[in-house]
C-alpha cells in the first residue's frame, strides 16, 4: 500500500509541475525566438526495504527544446533570425546573455540595441550603424554592410551542451557550468527581415494540458480511495 502511495502522490505532484510548464509554454505562444520547455521522467534503480518491498525512484528532468521555430517575414531592417544552431549575443547589466529573439532596434545613437535596450554584440563590440547613407545590409554570414563595405559581423554563438543554459527572463539565457565554452556558429544563417516564431504548436500544447488536468484528477481519486481504504482498516481494528 505505502508504494501505492508513494506513486500516486509522486504522480500527482508531477502533473502540477506538467501544469506549470505547459501554461508556461502556451503564455508564450507568440514569443519571437522562444523554445519551449519539456518535463522528462527518469526511472532510477528501485530502493530495496528492509520489509523487501521495493519502491521504485524516479527523477524529473527539466530540458528545452532547441528545434527550429517558423520563419516570419516583417521586412524590417533589424529584424533578424537564425537559421540553424545558435545565439545572438547582447550585453546586459548583469553581463553577456543570448537569445534567438532578434526584434532589434536602432537607439538614437544609432546602435543596434534589443526591445529592453541592451547592445547587441558584434565580433569588435556592440554594434553601430553609424553609415554616412544611412544604409546598411547584414549577410547571412552576419556580416554588416555600411557604406558598401563590411565593418562588422555580428556575433553569433552557440555552445557544446545548450541544454545548460540556463533561462533568464524575457527569453534571454546565461551558461551554467555544464554548458561548454563559447564557440562561433559557423554553420547558421543569419536572415535578414524575418523573425524566428516560437518553436511549439499551440493545438498540441493546449491538448497535452486537457490531458495533464485529466491525469491529476485521477491521481486524487487513487489518493481520496487509499484515503478510505486506511480509514477503514483503522475502524475495523478499533472495534476489535
Amino acid at each position: 500500500m505505502h508504494v501505492g502511495w508513494d506513486m500516486a502522490a509522486y504522480m500527482g505532484a508531477r502533473a502540477v509541475r506538467e501544469l506549470e510548464i505547459v501554461s508556461h509554454n502556451l503564455a508564450n505562444a507568440s514569443t519571437v525566438g522562444f523554445k519551449r520547455e519539456l518535463l522528462s521522467n527518469w526511472r532510477l534503480r528501485d530502493l530495496e526495504l528492509p520489509d523487501q518491498e521495493a519502491r521504485p525512484a524516479y527523477l524529473d528532468v527539466l530540458s528545452r527544446d532547441f528545434s527550429q521555430g517558423g520563419l516570419h517575414t516583417t521586412g524590417n531592417d533589424t529584424d533578424l533570425a537564425i537559421e540553424g544552431r545558435g545565439f545572438f549575443k547582447v550585453e546586459t547589466p548583469q553581463g553577456p546573455r543570448y537569445t534567438r529573439n532578434g526584434c532589434f532596434r536602432l537607439s538614437p545613437e544609432r546602435q543596434m540595441v534589443t526591445t529592453e535596450g541592451y547592445p547587441v554584440l558584434g565580433k569588435n563590440g556592440p554594434i553601430t550603424l553609424d553609415a554616412t547613407d544611412r544604409k546598411f545590409s547584414i549577410d547571412e554570414q552576419g556580416g554588416i554592410h555600411l557604406d558598401n563595405s563590411l565593418s562588422d559581423q555580428l556575433a553569433v554563438v552557440d555552445f557544446p551542451n545548450p541544454q545548460d543554459l540556463r533561462p533568464q527572463g524575457h527569453n534571454y539565457f546565461a551558461p551554467g557550468p555544464e554548458a561548454g565554452e563559447e564557440m562561433e556558429a559557423n554553420e547558421a544563417r543569419v536572415l535578414q527581415g524575418m523573425v524566428e516564431e516560437s518553436n511549439l504548436d499551440p493545438v498540441e500544447e493546449a491538448v497535452n494540458l486537457i490531458t495533464i488536468q485529466r491525469n491529476f484528477e485521477a491521481y486524487l481519486k487513487v489518493l481520496d480511495a487509499f484515503a478510505a481504504s486506511d480509514r477503514k482498516v483503522v475502524e475495523d481494528i478499533g472495534q476489535v
